[in-house]
Formats: C-alpha cells, sequence, structure tokens
C-alpha cells in the first residue's frame, strides 16, 4: 500500500511539472522571424490608489487536492520608472522539487495592459526564457522564446481587441471599488478569450486562515479567484495559473514594507 501511495504521489508530481510550461499560458511558438518593433501600449488611466502597497509579497502553497507539491510567491514590485514611461511590475514565482518559474509582467498604470512580459523557466535541468513584447494599442503581441540558449524562435499574435495578461487582471480586480455578486469582466488573453463572474460572497478557509471572501469564476470555467472582502483584497486562492484542473496556490503569508 505504501509503495502504490507513492507512485500515485510520483503521478501526480510528473503532471503539474508538465503543467507549469502551460502557466497562465504558454503559446506555440513558431520559427518563422516577425518583422516589428515593440511600441507604447495604450494610454494607462490616471494613476489610482492602490489597495495593495509596493513591496507586497503574498506566499502561497502550490497543492494538487490536500497534498502540498511546491510554494510560490506573489509580489507587487511597484511602479518602474526605469523605462520609457511608467509600468506596473508584478511577478510571480513558483517551485517545486522539478521546476522554478518566474514571469515578470509590466503594464498599464490602471493594470488593464501588458506592455512586457519576461519569463523565466527551469524544468528538469533545461532553461527557457521566453518574451512578450506588446506593440502600440494592444492588439498584437511579439514572442520571442528561448531554449537553452539556442537560436530564438519567434511568433506574433494579433486580436482585434487589445491583449491583458492574468496576473494583471488580478491586481485590477483588487483595485476595483465596485465590486459586486454578478459583475462580469471580459478577458482577453493572447491564446484565449473568457469572462469572469464574482459568482458569490462565502467563506474560505487556507493555511493564512479563513476568510469572507469574493468567489470570481471565468467561463469557461478554468480559472478561479478568491479575493478576502474587506480593503486589501488579498487572493487567498487562485486557481488556473499554473496548471488546469485542481492544481491550485492557497496563501500562507502576506508581507508588507
Amino acid at each position: 500500500m505504501r509503495s502504490l501511495r507513492w507512485s500515485i504521489i510520483a503521478v501526480i508530481l510528473c503532471g503539474i511539472a508538465a503543467g507549469f510550461l502551460f502557466f497562465c499560458r504558454t503559446p506555440r511558438v513558431l520559427s518563422v522571424p516577425v518583422a516589428g518593433s515593440p511600441s507604447v501600449a495604450p494610454k494607462a488611466a490616471a494613476m489610482s490608489k492602490n489597495v495593495f502597497p509596493s513591496g507586497e509579497t503574498i506566499s502561497f502553497g502550490v497543492y494538487s487536492n490536500i497534498i502540498k507539491v511546491g510554494s510560490g510567491v506573489l509580489t507587487y514590485a511597484g511602479r518602474d520608472e526605469s523605462r520609457e514611461g511608467v509600468s506596473q511590475h508584478a511577478r510571480l514565482r513558483v517551485e517545486t522539487f522539478s521546476v522554478n518559474d518566474t514571469e515578470d509582467v509590466y503594464g498599464s498604470e490602471d493594470f488593464k495592459f501588458p506592455h512586457k512580459v519576461e519569463r523565466h523557466v527551469r524544468l528538469f535541468g533545461r532553461e527557457e526564457l521566453i518574451k512578450e513584447t506588446y506593440a502600440a494599442g494592444n492588439k498584437s503581441v511579439l514572442i520571442t522564446k528561448t531554449t537553452d540558449g539556442k537560436a530564438s524562435q519567434t511568433e506574433t499574435i494579433s486580436s482585434d481587441t487589445p491583449l491583458e495578461n492574468v496576473l494583471l487582471l488580478i491586481y485590477r480586480l483588487r483595485n476595483d471599488p465596485d465590486m459586486a455578486v454578478g459583475k462580469t469582466y471580459a478577458v482577453n488573453l493572447p491564446t484565449q478569450k473568457f469572462e469572469l463572474t464574482v459568482k458569490s460572497k462565502t467563506s474560505l478557509k487556507v493555511p493564512l486562515g479563513r476568510f469572507p471572501v469574493f468567489y470570481i469564476e471565468s467561463k469557461p470555467s478554468k480559472y478561479k479567484i478568491w479575493l478576502t472582502d474587506d480593503p486589501k483584497r488579498i487572493p487567498v486562492r487562485i486557481q488556473g495559473l499554473i496548471s488546469f484542473g485542481m492544481f491550485y496556490l492557497a496563501a500562507t503569508s502576506v508581507e508588507t514594507p
């Protein structure tokens, strides 16, 4: 029985390692050169006060059902003024026994539109660097992918409406003062479109504690987010960021400067 149990856990861990390569989305990258140069994203909304401070870090356990298989940290790094214009900077880092995955996202002041994404993945010793550069209007993105230092592959993805990013979306939801049950949000990621709906107010227990929360779900039902029903709107549980199915992040601690 013990050997069978460990065999089942090994299968689960191998599954999440493969799922991490998908993360929020890893688009198919073609080895076709694409002309284009990065530009400026749509004009951002006026700067608004964030319900979260610069430097806030939220630590998570990565779970498959009740089995903890790794850890993660979501960081709001603040406003980056070192580049042309100003970008909001968010980072998600996830680690398991076989995977290190770090994604840095730079986006508009209102967290609506990404300007640039840099993602570093290490899976069973293989190194991948994925970069996304969004064009003016955010209706196209240039993606480059390098594996183990080899020549980059490139691809462009275009859309009829501005493209978004799921990490920025979490912060945009947190900053929404009008969140209420029944409210919907249309979302357009580079590889998929969907709607998020605030389904209910409920109570949820995570390692960090028990909290009253807003429960938000996408249609199709891939992304599920639980935000605390208080001024801080902490994402205490997130499903869909790292893989499909039963894997999810559950908050273990919150640190603010």
